[in-house]
C-alpha cells in the first residue's frame, strides 16, 4: 500500500512486492549477457561478505569467489573509460619500481594519487610482494566526506574483511583489512573494484543479520584517492583506473571453475544445507544442479569469447553428475518417472523449480555451442550429451509444471510430496524468477503451453486468480 498524495486521499495498492521482468528481445543468446545479471550487482548482495582475494591461479589473484554466485556473470565486457598512472617518469628505472618501507598501517608507505573521478572506481595493477607486503586503497565517500582505508594484507583470516580500529589523528577516517591469503614471491595481477570493497567493508561493521545493515554504494558515491604500498614490494609502472573490469572478472571466474573442478566434474558446496526444519539435510560436499548449470553457462561463454577449448573440456566433464542419482552423490532425482536435476539433491527429492530451470539453461548453452571438426571427442560427445539431457529435462518440465501452480501464485519446490507436509509457496521475488526463466525457455523452445503458463503467472502478480467451482 503506497500513498500517492500528501493528504492521503489517494493510494496505490500492490498485490506483489516484486516487479515482474521478462527477457529482452525475441530470442535467447547463449553467447550473450546472462539475463538480468547484465544489470544486477551480485557482489553487493547482503549475504556476500566480501570479494575474496585469497584464491591464486599461478600469476593472477582471483577476484570473484562466491560459491554459486561465482558463475553469475554480469555480461558486459566493455571498458568504457580508463586512466593510467605511473609512479615516476624516469627512463633509467625501467618499467618496475622497487619499494621498501615498514609494514605498519600507520606508516604512509609509498603511494600515488589517483584520478579523482567518481566513475573510475576499478583499479588494476601488477605487483610482486617480497616481505611484509600489503597495499592500500584510500576511498572518499562523497556525501559524508568520510575516508575509508582498505588495507589488503597477505594473511589468511576467515572474516575476509574486518575493521582495524586504527586511529588517524585529525582525520574522519575508518580503516579495514581485507585478507589476500598467504602471498608467494611471485608476480600477481590484481583487479579490485573499490566501490564494492568499500561497500562490503562498511557492511561488515553491522553485527546483525538484518538486510537493513547492508551498505550498497553506487557509481558516483565515492572517489578513489590513492593507492599505496608497504613493506618490500615491486610494482610495475602501470596503474589502470576504469569504470569496470567485467571481462577480467568474467574470465577469472571461468578460470576458477577449471582450477576447482573436482574428479566428479563438479563444484562441491563446502557447507551443510538443512531444509524443512532439518528433515532434509545435505552434509558438506554436496553438488547442485543449479551450480553445475551456471558453470556450463559461464564456461561456454568463456569459450565463445576466447576459443580456448579448455573451457569446453571442463563443461563436458561437468555433465557427469547429471547422470548420477542423488542417492549416489549426484544431482538426479525422479518424480512420477520424470527426471529432475536437483538444486538441492535430497532424498526424498525437493524438486526446486528455479534451480532446475537454471540447469536447463546451462545444458542448452553447451548443446548449442559452435565447435569445429578438430575439437576433442570428449567435447563433441559432451555437446551431444547435453542436448539429450536438455530434452529429457524439458519433457519433465512440461509434465510437472502444473504441480507448481497454486491458482494465485507458484510453489518454490515439491518437498511436501515426499515429506507429506504443507506446500512451500514461492515468495513474490522467486515467483518473478520463475516467470523470467519460463520466458527464457519459451524463447529457446517456442513452447506455447509454457508461454501460456508464464503469462498466467504474470497475471497472478496483478491480483488475478484462477476460477473456482
Amino acid at each position: 500500500l503506497s500513498t500517492l498524495s500528501s493528504d492521503g486521499s489517494r493510494f496505490e495498492l500492490f498485490t506483489s512486492y516484486s516487479k515482474i521482468r521478462v527477457p529482452d528481445g525475441d530470442s535467447y543468446d547463449p553467447k550473450g549477457p546472462f539475463g538480468h545479471f547484465a544489470t544486477y550487482s551480485v557482489e553487493t548482495r547482503e549475504r556476500v561478505r566480501c570479494i575474496s582475494g585469497e584464491t591464486v591461479n599461478k600469476t593472477e589473484t582471483q577476484t570473484i569467489i562466491k560459491g554459486l554466485e561465482s558463475a553469475e556473470w554480469k555480461g558486459s565486457a566493455a571498458m568504457h573509460d580508463t586512466s593510467e598512472r605511473v609512479f615516476y617518469r624516469d627512463a633509467e628505472r625501467g618499467g618496475v619500481v622497487n619499494i621498501s618501507t615498514t609494514g605498519e598501517l600507520q606508516n604512509a608507505g609509498c603511494y600515488v594519487f589517483l584520478e579523482p573521478l567518481p566513475r573510475l572506481h576499478v583499479l588494476s595493477f601488477d605487483w610482486f610482494p617480497v616481505e611484509n607486503a600489503s597495499f592500500t586503497i584510500l576511498v572518499r565517500i562523497i556525501e559524508s566526506d568520510l575516508l575509508v582505508l582498505l588495507n589488503y594484507v597477505g594473511e589468511h583470516d576467515s572474516r575476509c574483511v574486518w575493521n582495524d580500529s586504527v586511529s588517524f589523528p585529525g582525520a574522519e577516517q575508518v580503516s579495514f583489512s581485507v585478507s589476500l591469503g598467504k602471498l608467494q614471491n611471485q608476480w600477481y595481477s590484481v583487479t579490485r573494484d573499490a566501490l564494492v570493497d568499500a561497500s562490503r567493508a562498511l557492511s561488515s561493521m553491522n553485527t546483525s543479520k538484518k538486510k537493513e545493515g547492508n551498505v550498497v554504494l553506487h557509481p558516483g558515491d565515492i572517489k578513489v584517492v590513492s593507492l599505496g604500498f608497504r613493506g618490500r614490494v615491486s610494482v610495475r609502472q602501470r596503474i589502470e583506473q576504469s569504470e569496470s573490469a567485467h571481462r577480467k572478472s568474467f574470465l577469472t571466474a571461468a578460470d576458477w571453475l577449471i582450477s576447482n573442478q573436482d574428479e566428479k566434474g563438479g563444484w562441491a558446496v563446502p557447507v551443510e544445507r538443512a531444509i524443512a526444519d532439518r528433515r532434509l539435510v545435505l552434509p558438506a560436499g554436496w553438488y547442485s544442479a543449479m551450480a553445475q548449470g551456471h558453470g556450463l553457462s559461464l564456461l561456454t561463454r568463456a569459450y565463445a569469447a576466447t576459443h580456448n577449448i579448455t573451457y569446453l573440456v571442463a563443461a563436458s566433464k561437468a555433465l557427469d553428475l547429471f547422470g548420477t542419482d542423488a542417492s549416489d552423490g549426484g544431482i538426479r532425482n525422479t518424480l512420477f518417472n520424470y527426471v529432475w536435476y536437483e538444486e538441492y539433491p535430497t532424498s526424498p527429492g525437493s524438486f526446486v523449480l528455479n534451480g532446475f530451470m537454471y540447469s536447463l539453461i546451462g545444458l542448452f548453452d553447451l548443446s548449442n555451442v559452435s565447435i569445429g571438426d578438430d575439437v576433442p571427442d570428449e567435447v563433441r560427445i559432451g555437446s551431444e550429451r547435453a542436448s539429450v539431457l536438455f530434452s529429457e529435462g524439458m519433457d519433465s518440465l512440461r509434465a510437472l509444471l502444473p504441480l507448481y501452480d497454486t491458482g494465485s501464485g507458484s510453489i518454490y519446490d515439491l518437498r511436501h510430496v515426499g515429506l507429506r507436509t504443507a506446500p512451500n509457496l514461492a515468495r513474490w521475488d522467486y515467483h518473478a524468477v520463475h516467470v523470467y526463466l519460463l520466458k527464457w525457455l519459451v524463447q529457446i523452445t517456442g513452447d506455447k503451453t509454457l508461454n501460456e503458463t508464464a503469462d498466467r503467472w504474470i497475471a497472478y502478480s496483478w491480483g488475478k486468480k484462477a476460477k473456482h467451482n
